[in-house]
């Protein structure tokens, strides 16, 4: 869903996103799942983080300043959910990809 992927900050739910797909909701999620093989939200997810390592690794901004490009309130609600997810912090991950970077380079 390209609006989804526009515009990550916005606080997306099944409904909003069933509803802009002119679809029920449970018809929505049903289709969303057997297209993609994940649920709305769990694929929403997927993609904040994805967009998070992204935005770690090619730009100096801030966790906070991810946070709130990629939809979480606060610079903690990301790090919880990111070292959740990743087993690191964003910041230890940052470090772990500046480091094999340069090292790749050398």
């Amino acid at each position: 869903m390209q609006e989804l992927h526009a515009d990550l900050s916005r606080p997306w739910t099944v409904d909003e996103l069933a509803r802009r797909a002119g679809m029920s909701r449970s018809a929505f999620a049903a289709l969303f799942k057997e297209r993609t093989g994940e649920t709305p939200l769990g694929y929403l997810a997927a993609w904040r983080m994805y967009r998070v390592k992204v935005l770690l690794r090619e730009t100096p901004l801030s966790v906070q300043e991810i946070a709130v490009r990629v939809g979480y309130d606060t610079g903690s609600a990301l790090s919880r959910a990111f070292s959740k997810r990743e087993g690191v912090s964003p910041g230890a991950w940052r470090k772990l990809t500046d480091k094999t970077a340069r090292q790749a380079s050398a």
